[in-house]
């Protein structure tokens, strides 16, 4: 009996030294470029396709401006307003070993981390008929549409949108919606922007009405649009609230996301409480007491802006004006909106490109578009106001 028991420890003890051995042996011979590989296909949920050292992604785009077909050549994109609408698929090529950090798209595309690999044009209706498509095979239907602020051209956009997307790590289509904001960068240049952003808010009408003649019962739109690129989504709100593809009791998009939003809080308010409400069955508006490009936004406007808010002086018997102003933007429906302070994570230049520099602000919009009840973040400092309505702080 105790010989018996003596040759099945061995046999295990010998069982057990040869998987180690296997296992041992087969990391071991996972060398170079297969071992990065395999370490680097890990954890990725975004479609791509191998191209040698490079992941390639690819992006649905729609832009307003105007657009150059030339014969045997790249198409140019000005930096003005078109007459007609734009759209096409574009392939990005990324280095994976790419970390959420400071955005200089300029850099990028010179040392080759992240570059344009193709870019082709499409009729309208084929765009939207290749999103019905990919919004099918993709695992959640869903469409994330992305929309950028004042300074960048059509290529740098075209990087921060392939960035943004790769960071975020979504299995979904992706549409860039792009616009002439690249203006010079001074007071008229700015006005001018500013003009082309409200202009191009009837572009992205179109296109997110197109969008939704094809969506079918179920389908998940969610739109993040940062800087002046929230002027456009706003004006935009104002075009499809009258379209009849989406004038139905259906609330087509599933969440708005307003990074850093340089819009008046006026305006805010009067599209909000119509349009955007009714449209959209989430909004979250990110805001930052230290960001100084909405500081000279609001000294050139002569208005608060939208994203320069603060939750200080919660708790005290006097909140200050503009907290007290988004909370009652809030309290208009508060099942809808909710109003994240990103001031203690915000390190970004000027305090205003935080949401595609601070991995807090990634996990957040992660969090908040797959979450269905209401939202619990470890990363967040819930303040309450009063009358049921929350003001979220985002922490380190």
């Amino acid at each position: 009996m105790e010989r018996e028991k003596h040759v099945n420890i061995t046999r295990a003890v010998t069982a057990t030294v040869c998987i180690m051995t296997l296992l041992l042996t087969g990391c071991a011979s996972m060398q170079g470029t297969k071992a990065k590989k395999y370490f680097s296909n890990l954890y990725r949920r975004i479609p791509y396709r191998q191209e040698g050292p490079h992941r390639v992604i690819k992006i649905f785009y729609a832009t307003s401006r105007a657009v150059v077909d030339k014969p045997d050549a790249d198409l140019e994109f000005l930096p003005k307003m078109g007459e007609n609408l734009t759209g096409g698929v574009l392939d990005v090529k990324i280095d994976p070993s790419l970390k959420i950090g400071k955005m200089l798209p300029k850099r990028f595309e010179r040392t080759g981390e992240i570059g344009l690999a193709n870019i082709e044009k499409v009729d309208i209706d084929v765009l939207a008929n290749n999103v019905r498509e990919a919004i099918d095979k993709s695992p959640h239907k869903s469409l994330l549409v992305l929309v950028f602020g004042f300074k960048d051209d059509f290529h740098s956009i075209a990087i921060e949108a392939a960035y943004y997307s790769y960071m975020l790590d979504v299995n979904t289509p992706i549409l860039l919606f792009d616009w002439p904001g690249d203006q010079p960068v001074s007071i008229r240049g700015y006005n001018r922007a500013k003009e082309n952003a409200k202009a191009s808010g009837v572009f992205f009408g179109k296109v997110m009405a197109a969008v939704a003649e094809e969506l079918q019962p179920g389908d998940k739109i969610w739109i993040q649009a940062s800087s002046l690129g929230c002027q456009v989504v706003c004006s935009g709100f104002e075009y499809m609230y009258k379209h009849p593809a989406l004038a139905d009791p259906q609330e087509e998009i599933d969440h708005v996301f307003l990074a850093a939003p340089d819009i008046s809080e006026d305006e805010f308010n009067e599209s909000f409480k119509k349009e955007i409400a009714a449209l959209s069955k989430n909004v979250t508006a990110y805001v930052s007491f230290n960001d100084n490009a909405l500081l000279m936004s609001s000294m050139l406007n002569g208005n608060q802006r939208l994203g320069r808010q603060t939750v200080k002086g919660v708790g005290k018997k006097e909140l200050r004006k503009e907290t007290k102003n988004m909370l009652y933007l809030k309290s208009l429906h508060p099942d809808k909106v909710s109003l994240v302070d990103v001031t203690p994570i915000n390190k970004a230049s000027y305090g205003h490109g935080y949401y595609l520099e601070d991995p807090q602000y990634f996990d957040d919009v992660y969090l908040r578009m797959f979450l269905t009840s209401s939202h619990r973040n470890r990363r967040l400092y819930l303040v309450e106001y009063k009358d049921g309505t929350d003001y979220w702080v985002l922490k380190k």
